[in-house]
């Protein structure tokens, strides 16, 4: 969902809301005795119940309104992206991405496990890493080598924008000394 979708979505939430509020207020007596009172004739609805549930109907739809409109504008058009080419459609499932990015970080050193992620925005694919790397590595140098390297094999390879690459440092692997048995 858009922006704008989004936008006047939250608009007509919180009006929802405050409408919902004031037939409330009317309704339960609040407002006896003020101007609004006596320009919208509300002692019509005072006291009626019909009303008061009408209220929190509406209130219940603001709310409603109000969480749709703060939903992410994450979208995964069932786990692939899409392109069109001259003669169709063109898929590419985010496992296949999982698969080209695991094989982008192996060309980085110092690297010991990954897992990934990924998600799709308007801005183009997120891409997120749990890695693990070998001690005595200069993280900020890796991550951003790994940033580099993954964004550049992705784009070429599946011909989609990279948005973003969120790296984790999960944990330092523990190097293993192998013991020589005798």
């Amino acid at each position: 969902m858009g922006a704008g979708k989004r936008f006047i979505l939250a608009v007509l939430g919180i009006l929802a809301l405050l409408c919902s509020v004031f037939l409330i207020l009317a309704t339960l007596g609040v407002l006896d005795g003020t101007a609004l009172f006596s320009v919208f004739k509300l002692y019509r609805i005072t006291g009626n119940l019909q009303y008061t549930v009408l209220g929190f109907v509406i209130l219940l739809i603001g709310v409603i309104l109000l969480a749709f409109s703060m939903q992410s504008a994450e979208r995964k058009e069932g786990g692939t992206i899409v392109s069109f080419t001259e003669i169709g459609e063109v898929r590419i499932s985010f496992k296949a991405i999982e698969n080209m990015v695991l094989a982008a970080s192996r060309k980085v050193k110092g690297i010991r496990e990954v897992s990934t992620r990924i998600s799709y925005t308007e801005q183009g694919l997120v891409i997120y890493l749990r890695i693990k790397v070998l001690p005595d590595i200069v993280i900020p140098e890796l991550t951003s080598k790994l940033q580099a390297t993954v964004k550049d094999y992705v784009e070429e390879i599946c011909g989609s924008g990279v948005a973003e690459i969120k790296i984790l440092i999960e944990d330092i692997a523990q190097e293993i000394i192998k013991k020589n048995v005798r």
